[in-house]
């Protein structure tokens, strides 16, 4: 029986019991495609990471699994992973942020983890230039939410944005259409097939949060998201694109509230020679509880 230690913590918290629950595996060699997805299954949480020696000069292999497939790339893990091995000693912690480059299925990724006495606190991923893709017709994201094309933000319209992943960006009128949303479940994969997994978003009015967003994304077995940094990301490139974050200018997006998992993301753009050069998405990061997953096998 190998016996196969994991972690799991709050990521984008400024609590326990708060932002989204991260599984971390930091010693996954060994483990087959397969089976790491048979083990985020079990685990259930929104992404479960894989932890492996690194292969290009990183800190670490880190691979990504949702309960129903692997992604390339996600805020939280990367956030949560790259603070569990600046704890576990794996990358040596250097105060006051220590650099952590992760190799995801995108690419090398630097994520900065903020350490206090040796302890790291939370930490940033910075996540690149962004792509501005498709623009999305407003009859076609209302519908896919249950709304009419009026609880759309009368002065953005929705678009598609990728800086690792792409998202479908829908500016909503106000909160209380972000809360009333009735997602119609039968238009998500045709959507999510022309488009892109949609990130409805709605300003707050105060200064912190500044957004409130949803993460709805059934058809990756997550029927609504905590928090979602690699969703943040594109929303905060979008919001700079449209003149409404500047560059270099720290805001939070508030996610998960409505369902009892408030978090917490702060988001900043960093200007280049032509553009936005850099999407930057980073939170606190609790430890909640470590184990031991049993797997048939010899011992490890």
């Amino acid at each position: 029986m190998r016996r196969l230690p994991f972690v799991q913590v709050d990521v984008f918290a400024e609590r326990v019991l708060a932002g989204n629950p991260l599984a971390v595996f930091p010693d996954a060699g060994g483990l087959t495609a397969e089976l790491m997805q048979a083990v985020a299954r079990e685990m259930n949480l929104s992404e479960t990471t894989f932890v492996t020696p690194p292969e290009s000069g990183g800190s670490a292999r880190v691979r990504i699994f949702t309960p129903e497939l692997e992604l390339p790339f996600a805020g939280h893990p990367s956030v949560g992973t790259a603070c569990e091995l600046v704890r576990l000693g794996v990358v040596p912690a250097r105060e006051p942020v220590t650099r952590v480059v992760l190799e995801l299925g995108v690419g090398p990724t630097l994520v900065e983890v903020d350490v206090e006495d040796g302890v790291p606190l939370g930490g940033t991923v910075h996540q690149g230039a962004p792509r501005f893709g498709a623009s999305v017709p407003r009859e076609r994201a209302a519908a896919l939410l249950g709304l009419v094309p009026d609880d759309l933000h009368p002065e953005l319209d929705p678009l598609v944005v990728d800086t690792g992943l792409a998202y479908a960006i829908v500016p909503l009128r106000d909160c209380d259409v972000l809360g009333a949303l009735s997602p119609v479940l039968g238009l998500f994969a045709p959507f999510e097939r022309e488009y892109a997994e949609a990130y409805p978003c709605a300003f707050t009015g105060e200064e912190s949060p500044w957004v409130e967003a949803r993460g709805l994304f059934p058809n990756s077995g997550i029927p609504e998201d905590p928090a979602t940094g690699s969703a943040a990301g594109p929303l905060a490139a979008y919001l700079a694109r449209a003149g409404r974050l500047a560059p270099d200018e720290s805001r939070v997006i508030l996610q998960g509230a409505r369902i009892a998992r408030p978090s917490h993301l702060t988001v900043c753009v960093h200007d280049g020679p032509d553009g936005i050069a850099d999407v930057l998405v980073g939170g606190r990061v609790q430890p909640v509880l470590k184990g031991e997953l049993e797997l048939p096998g010899e011992p490890s």
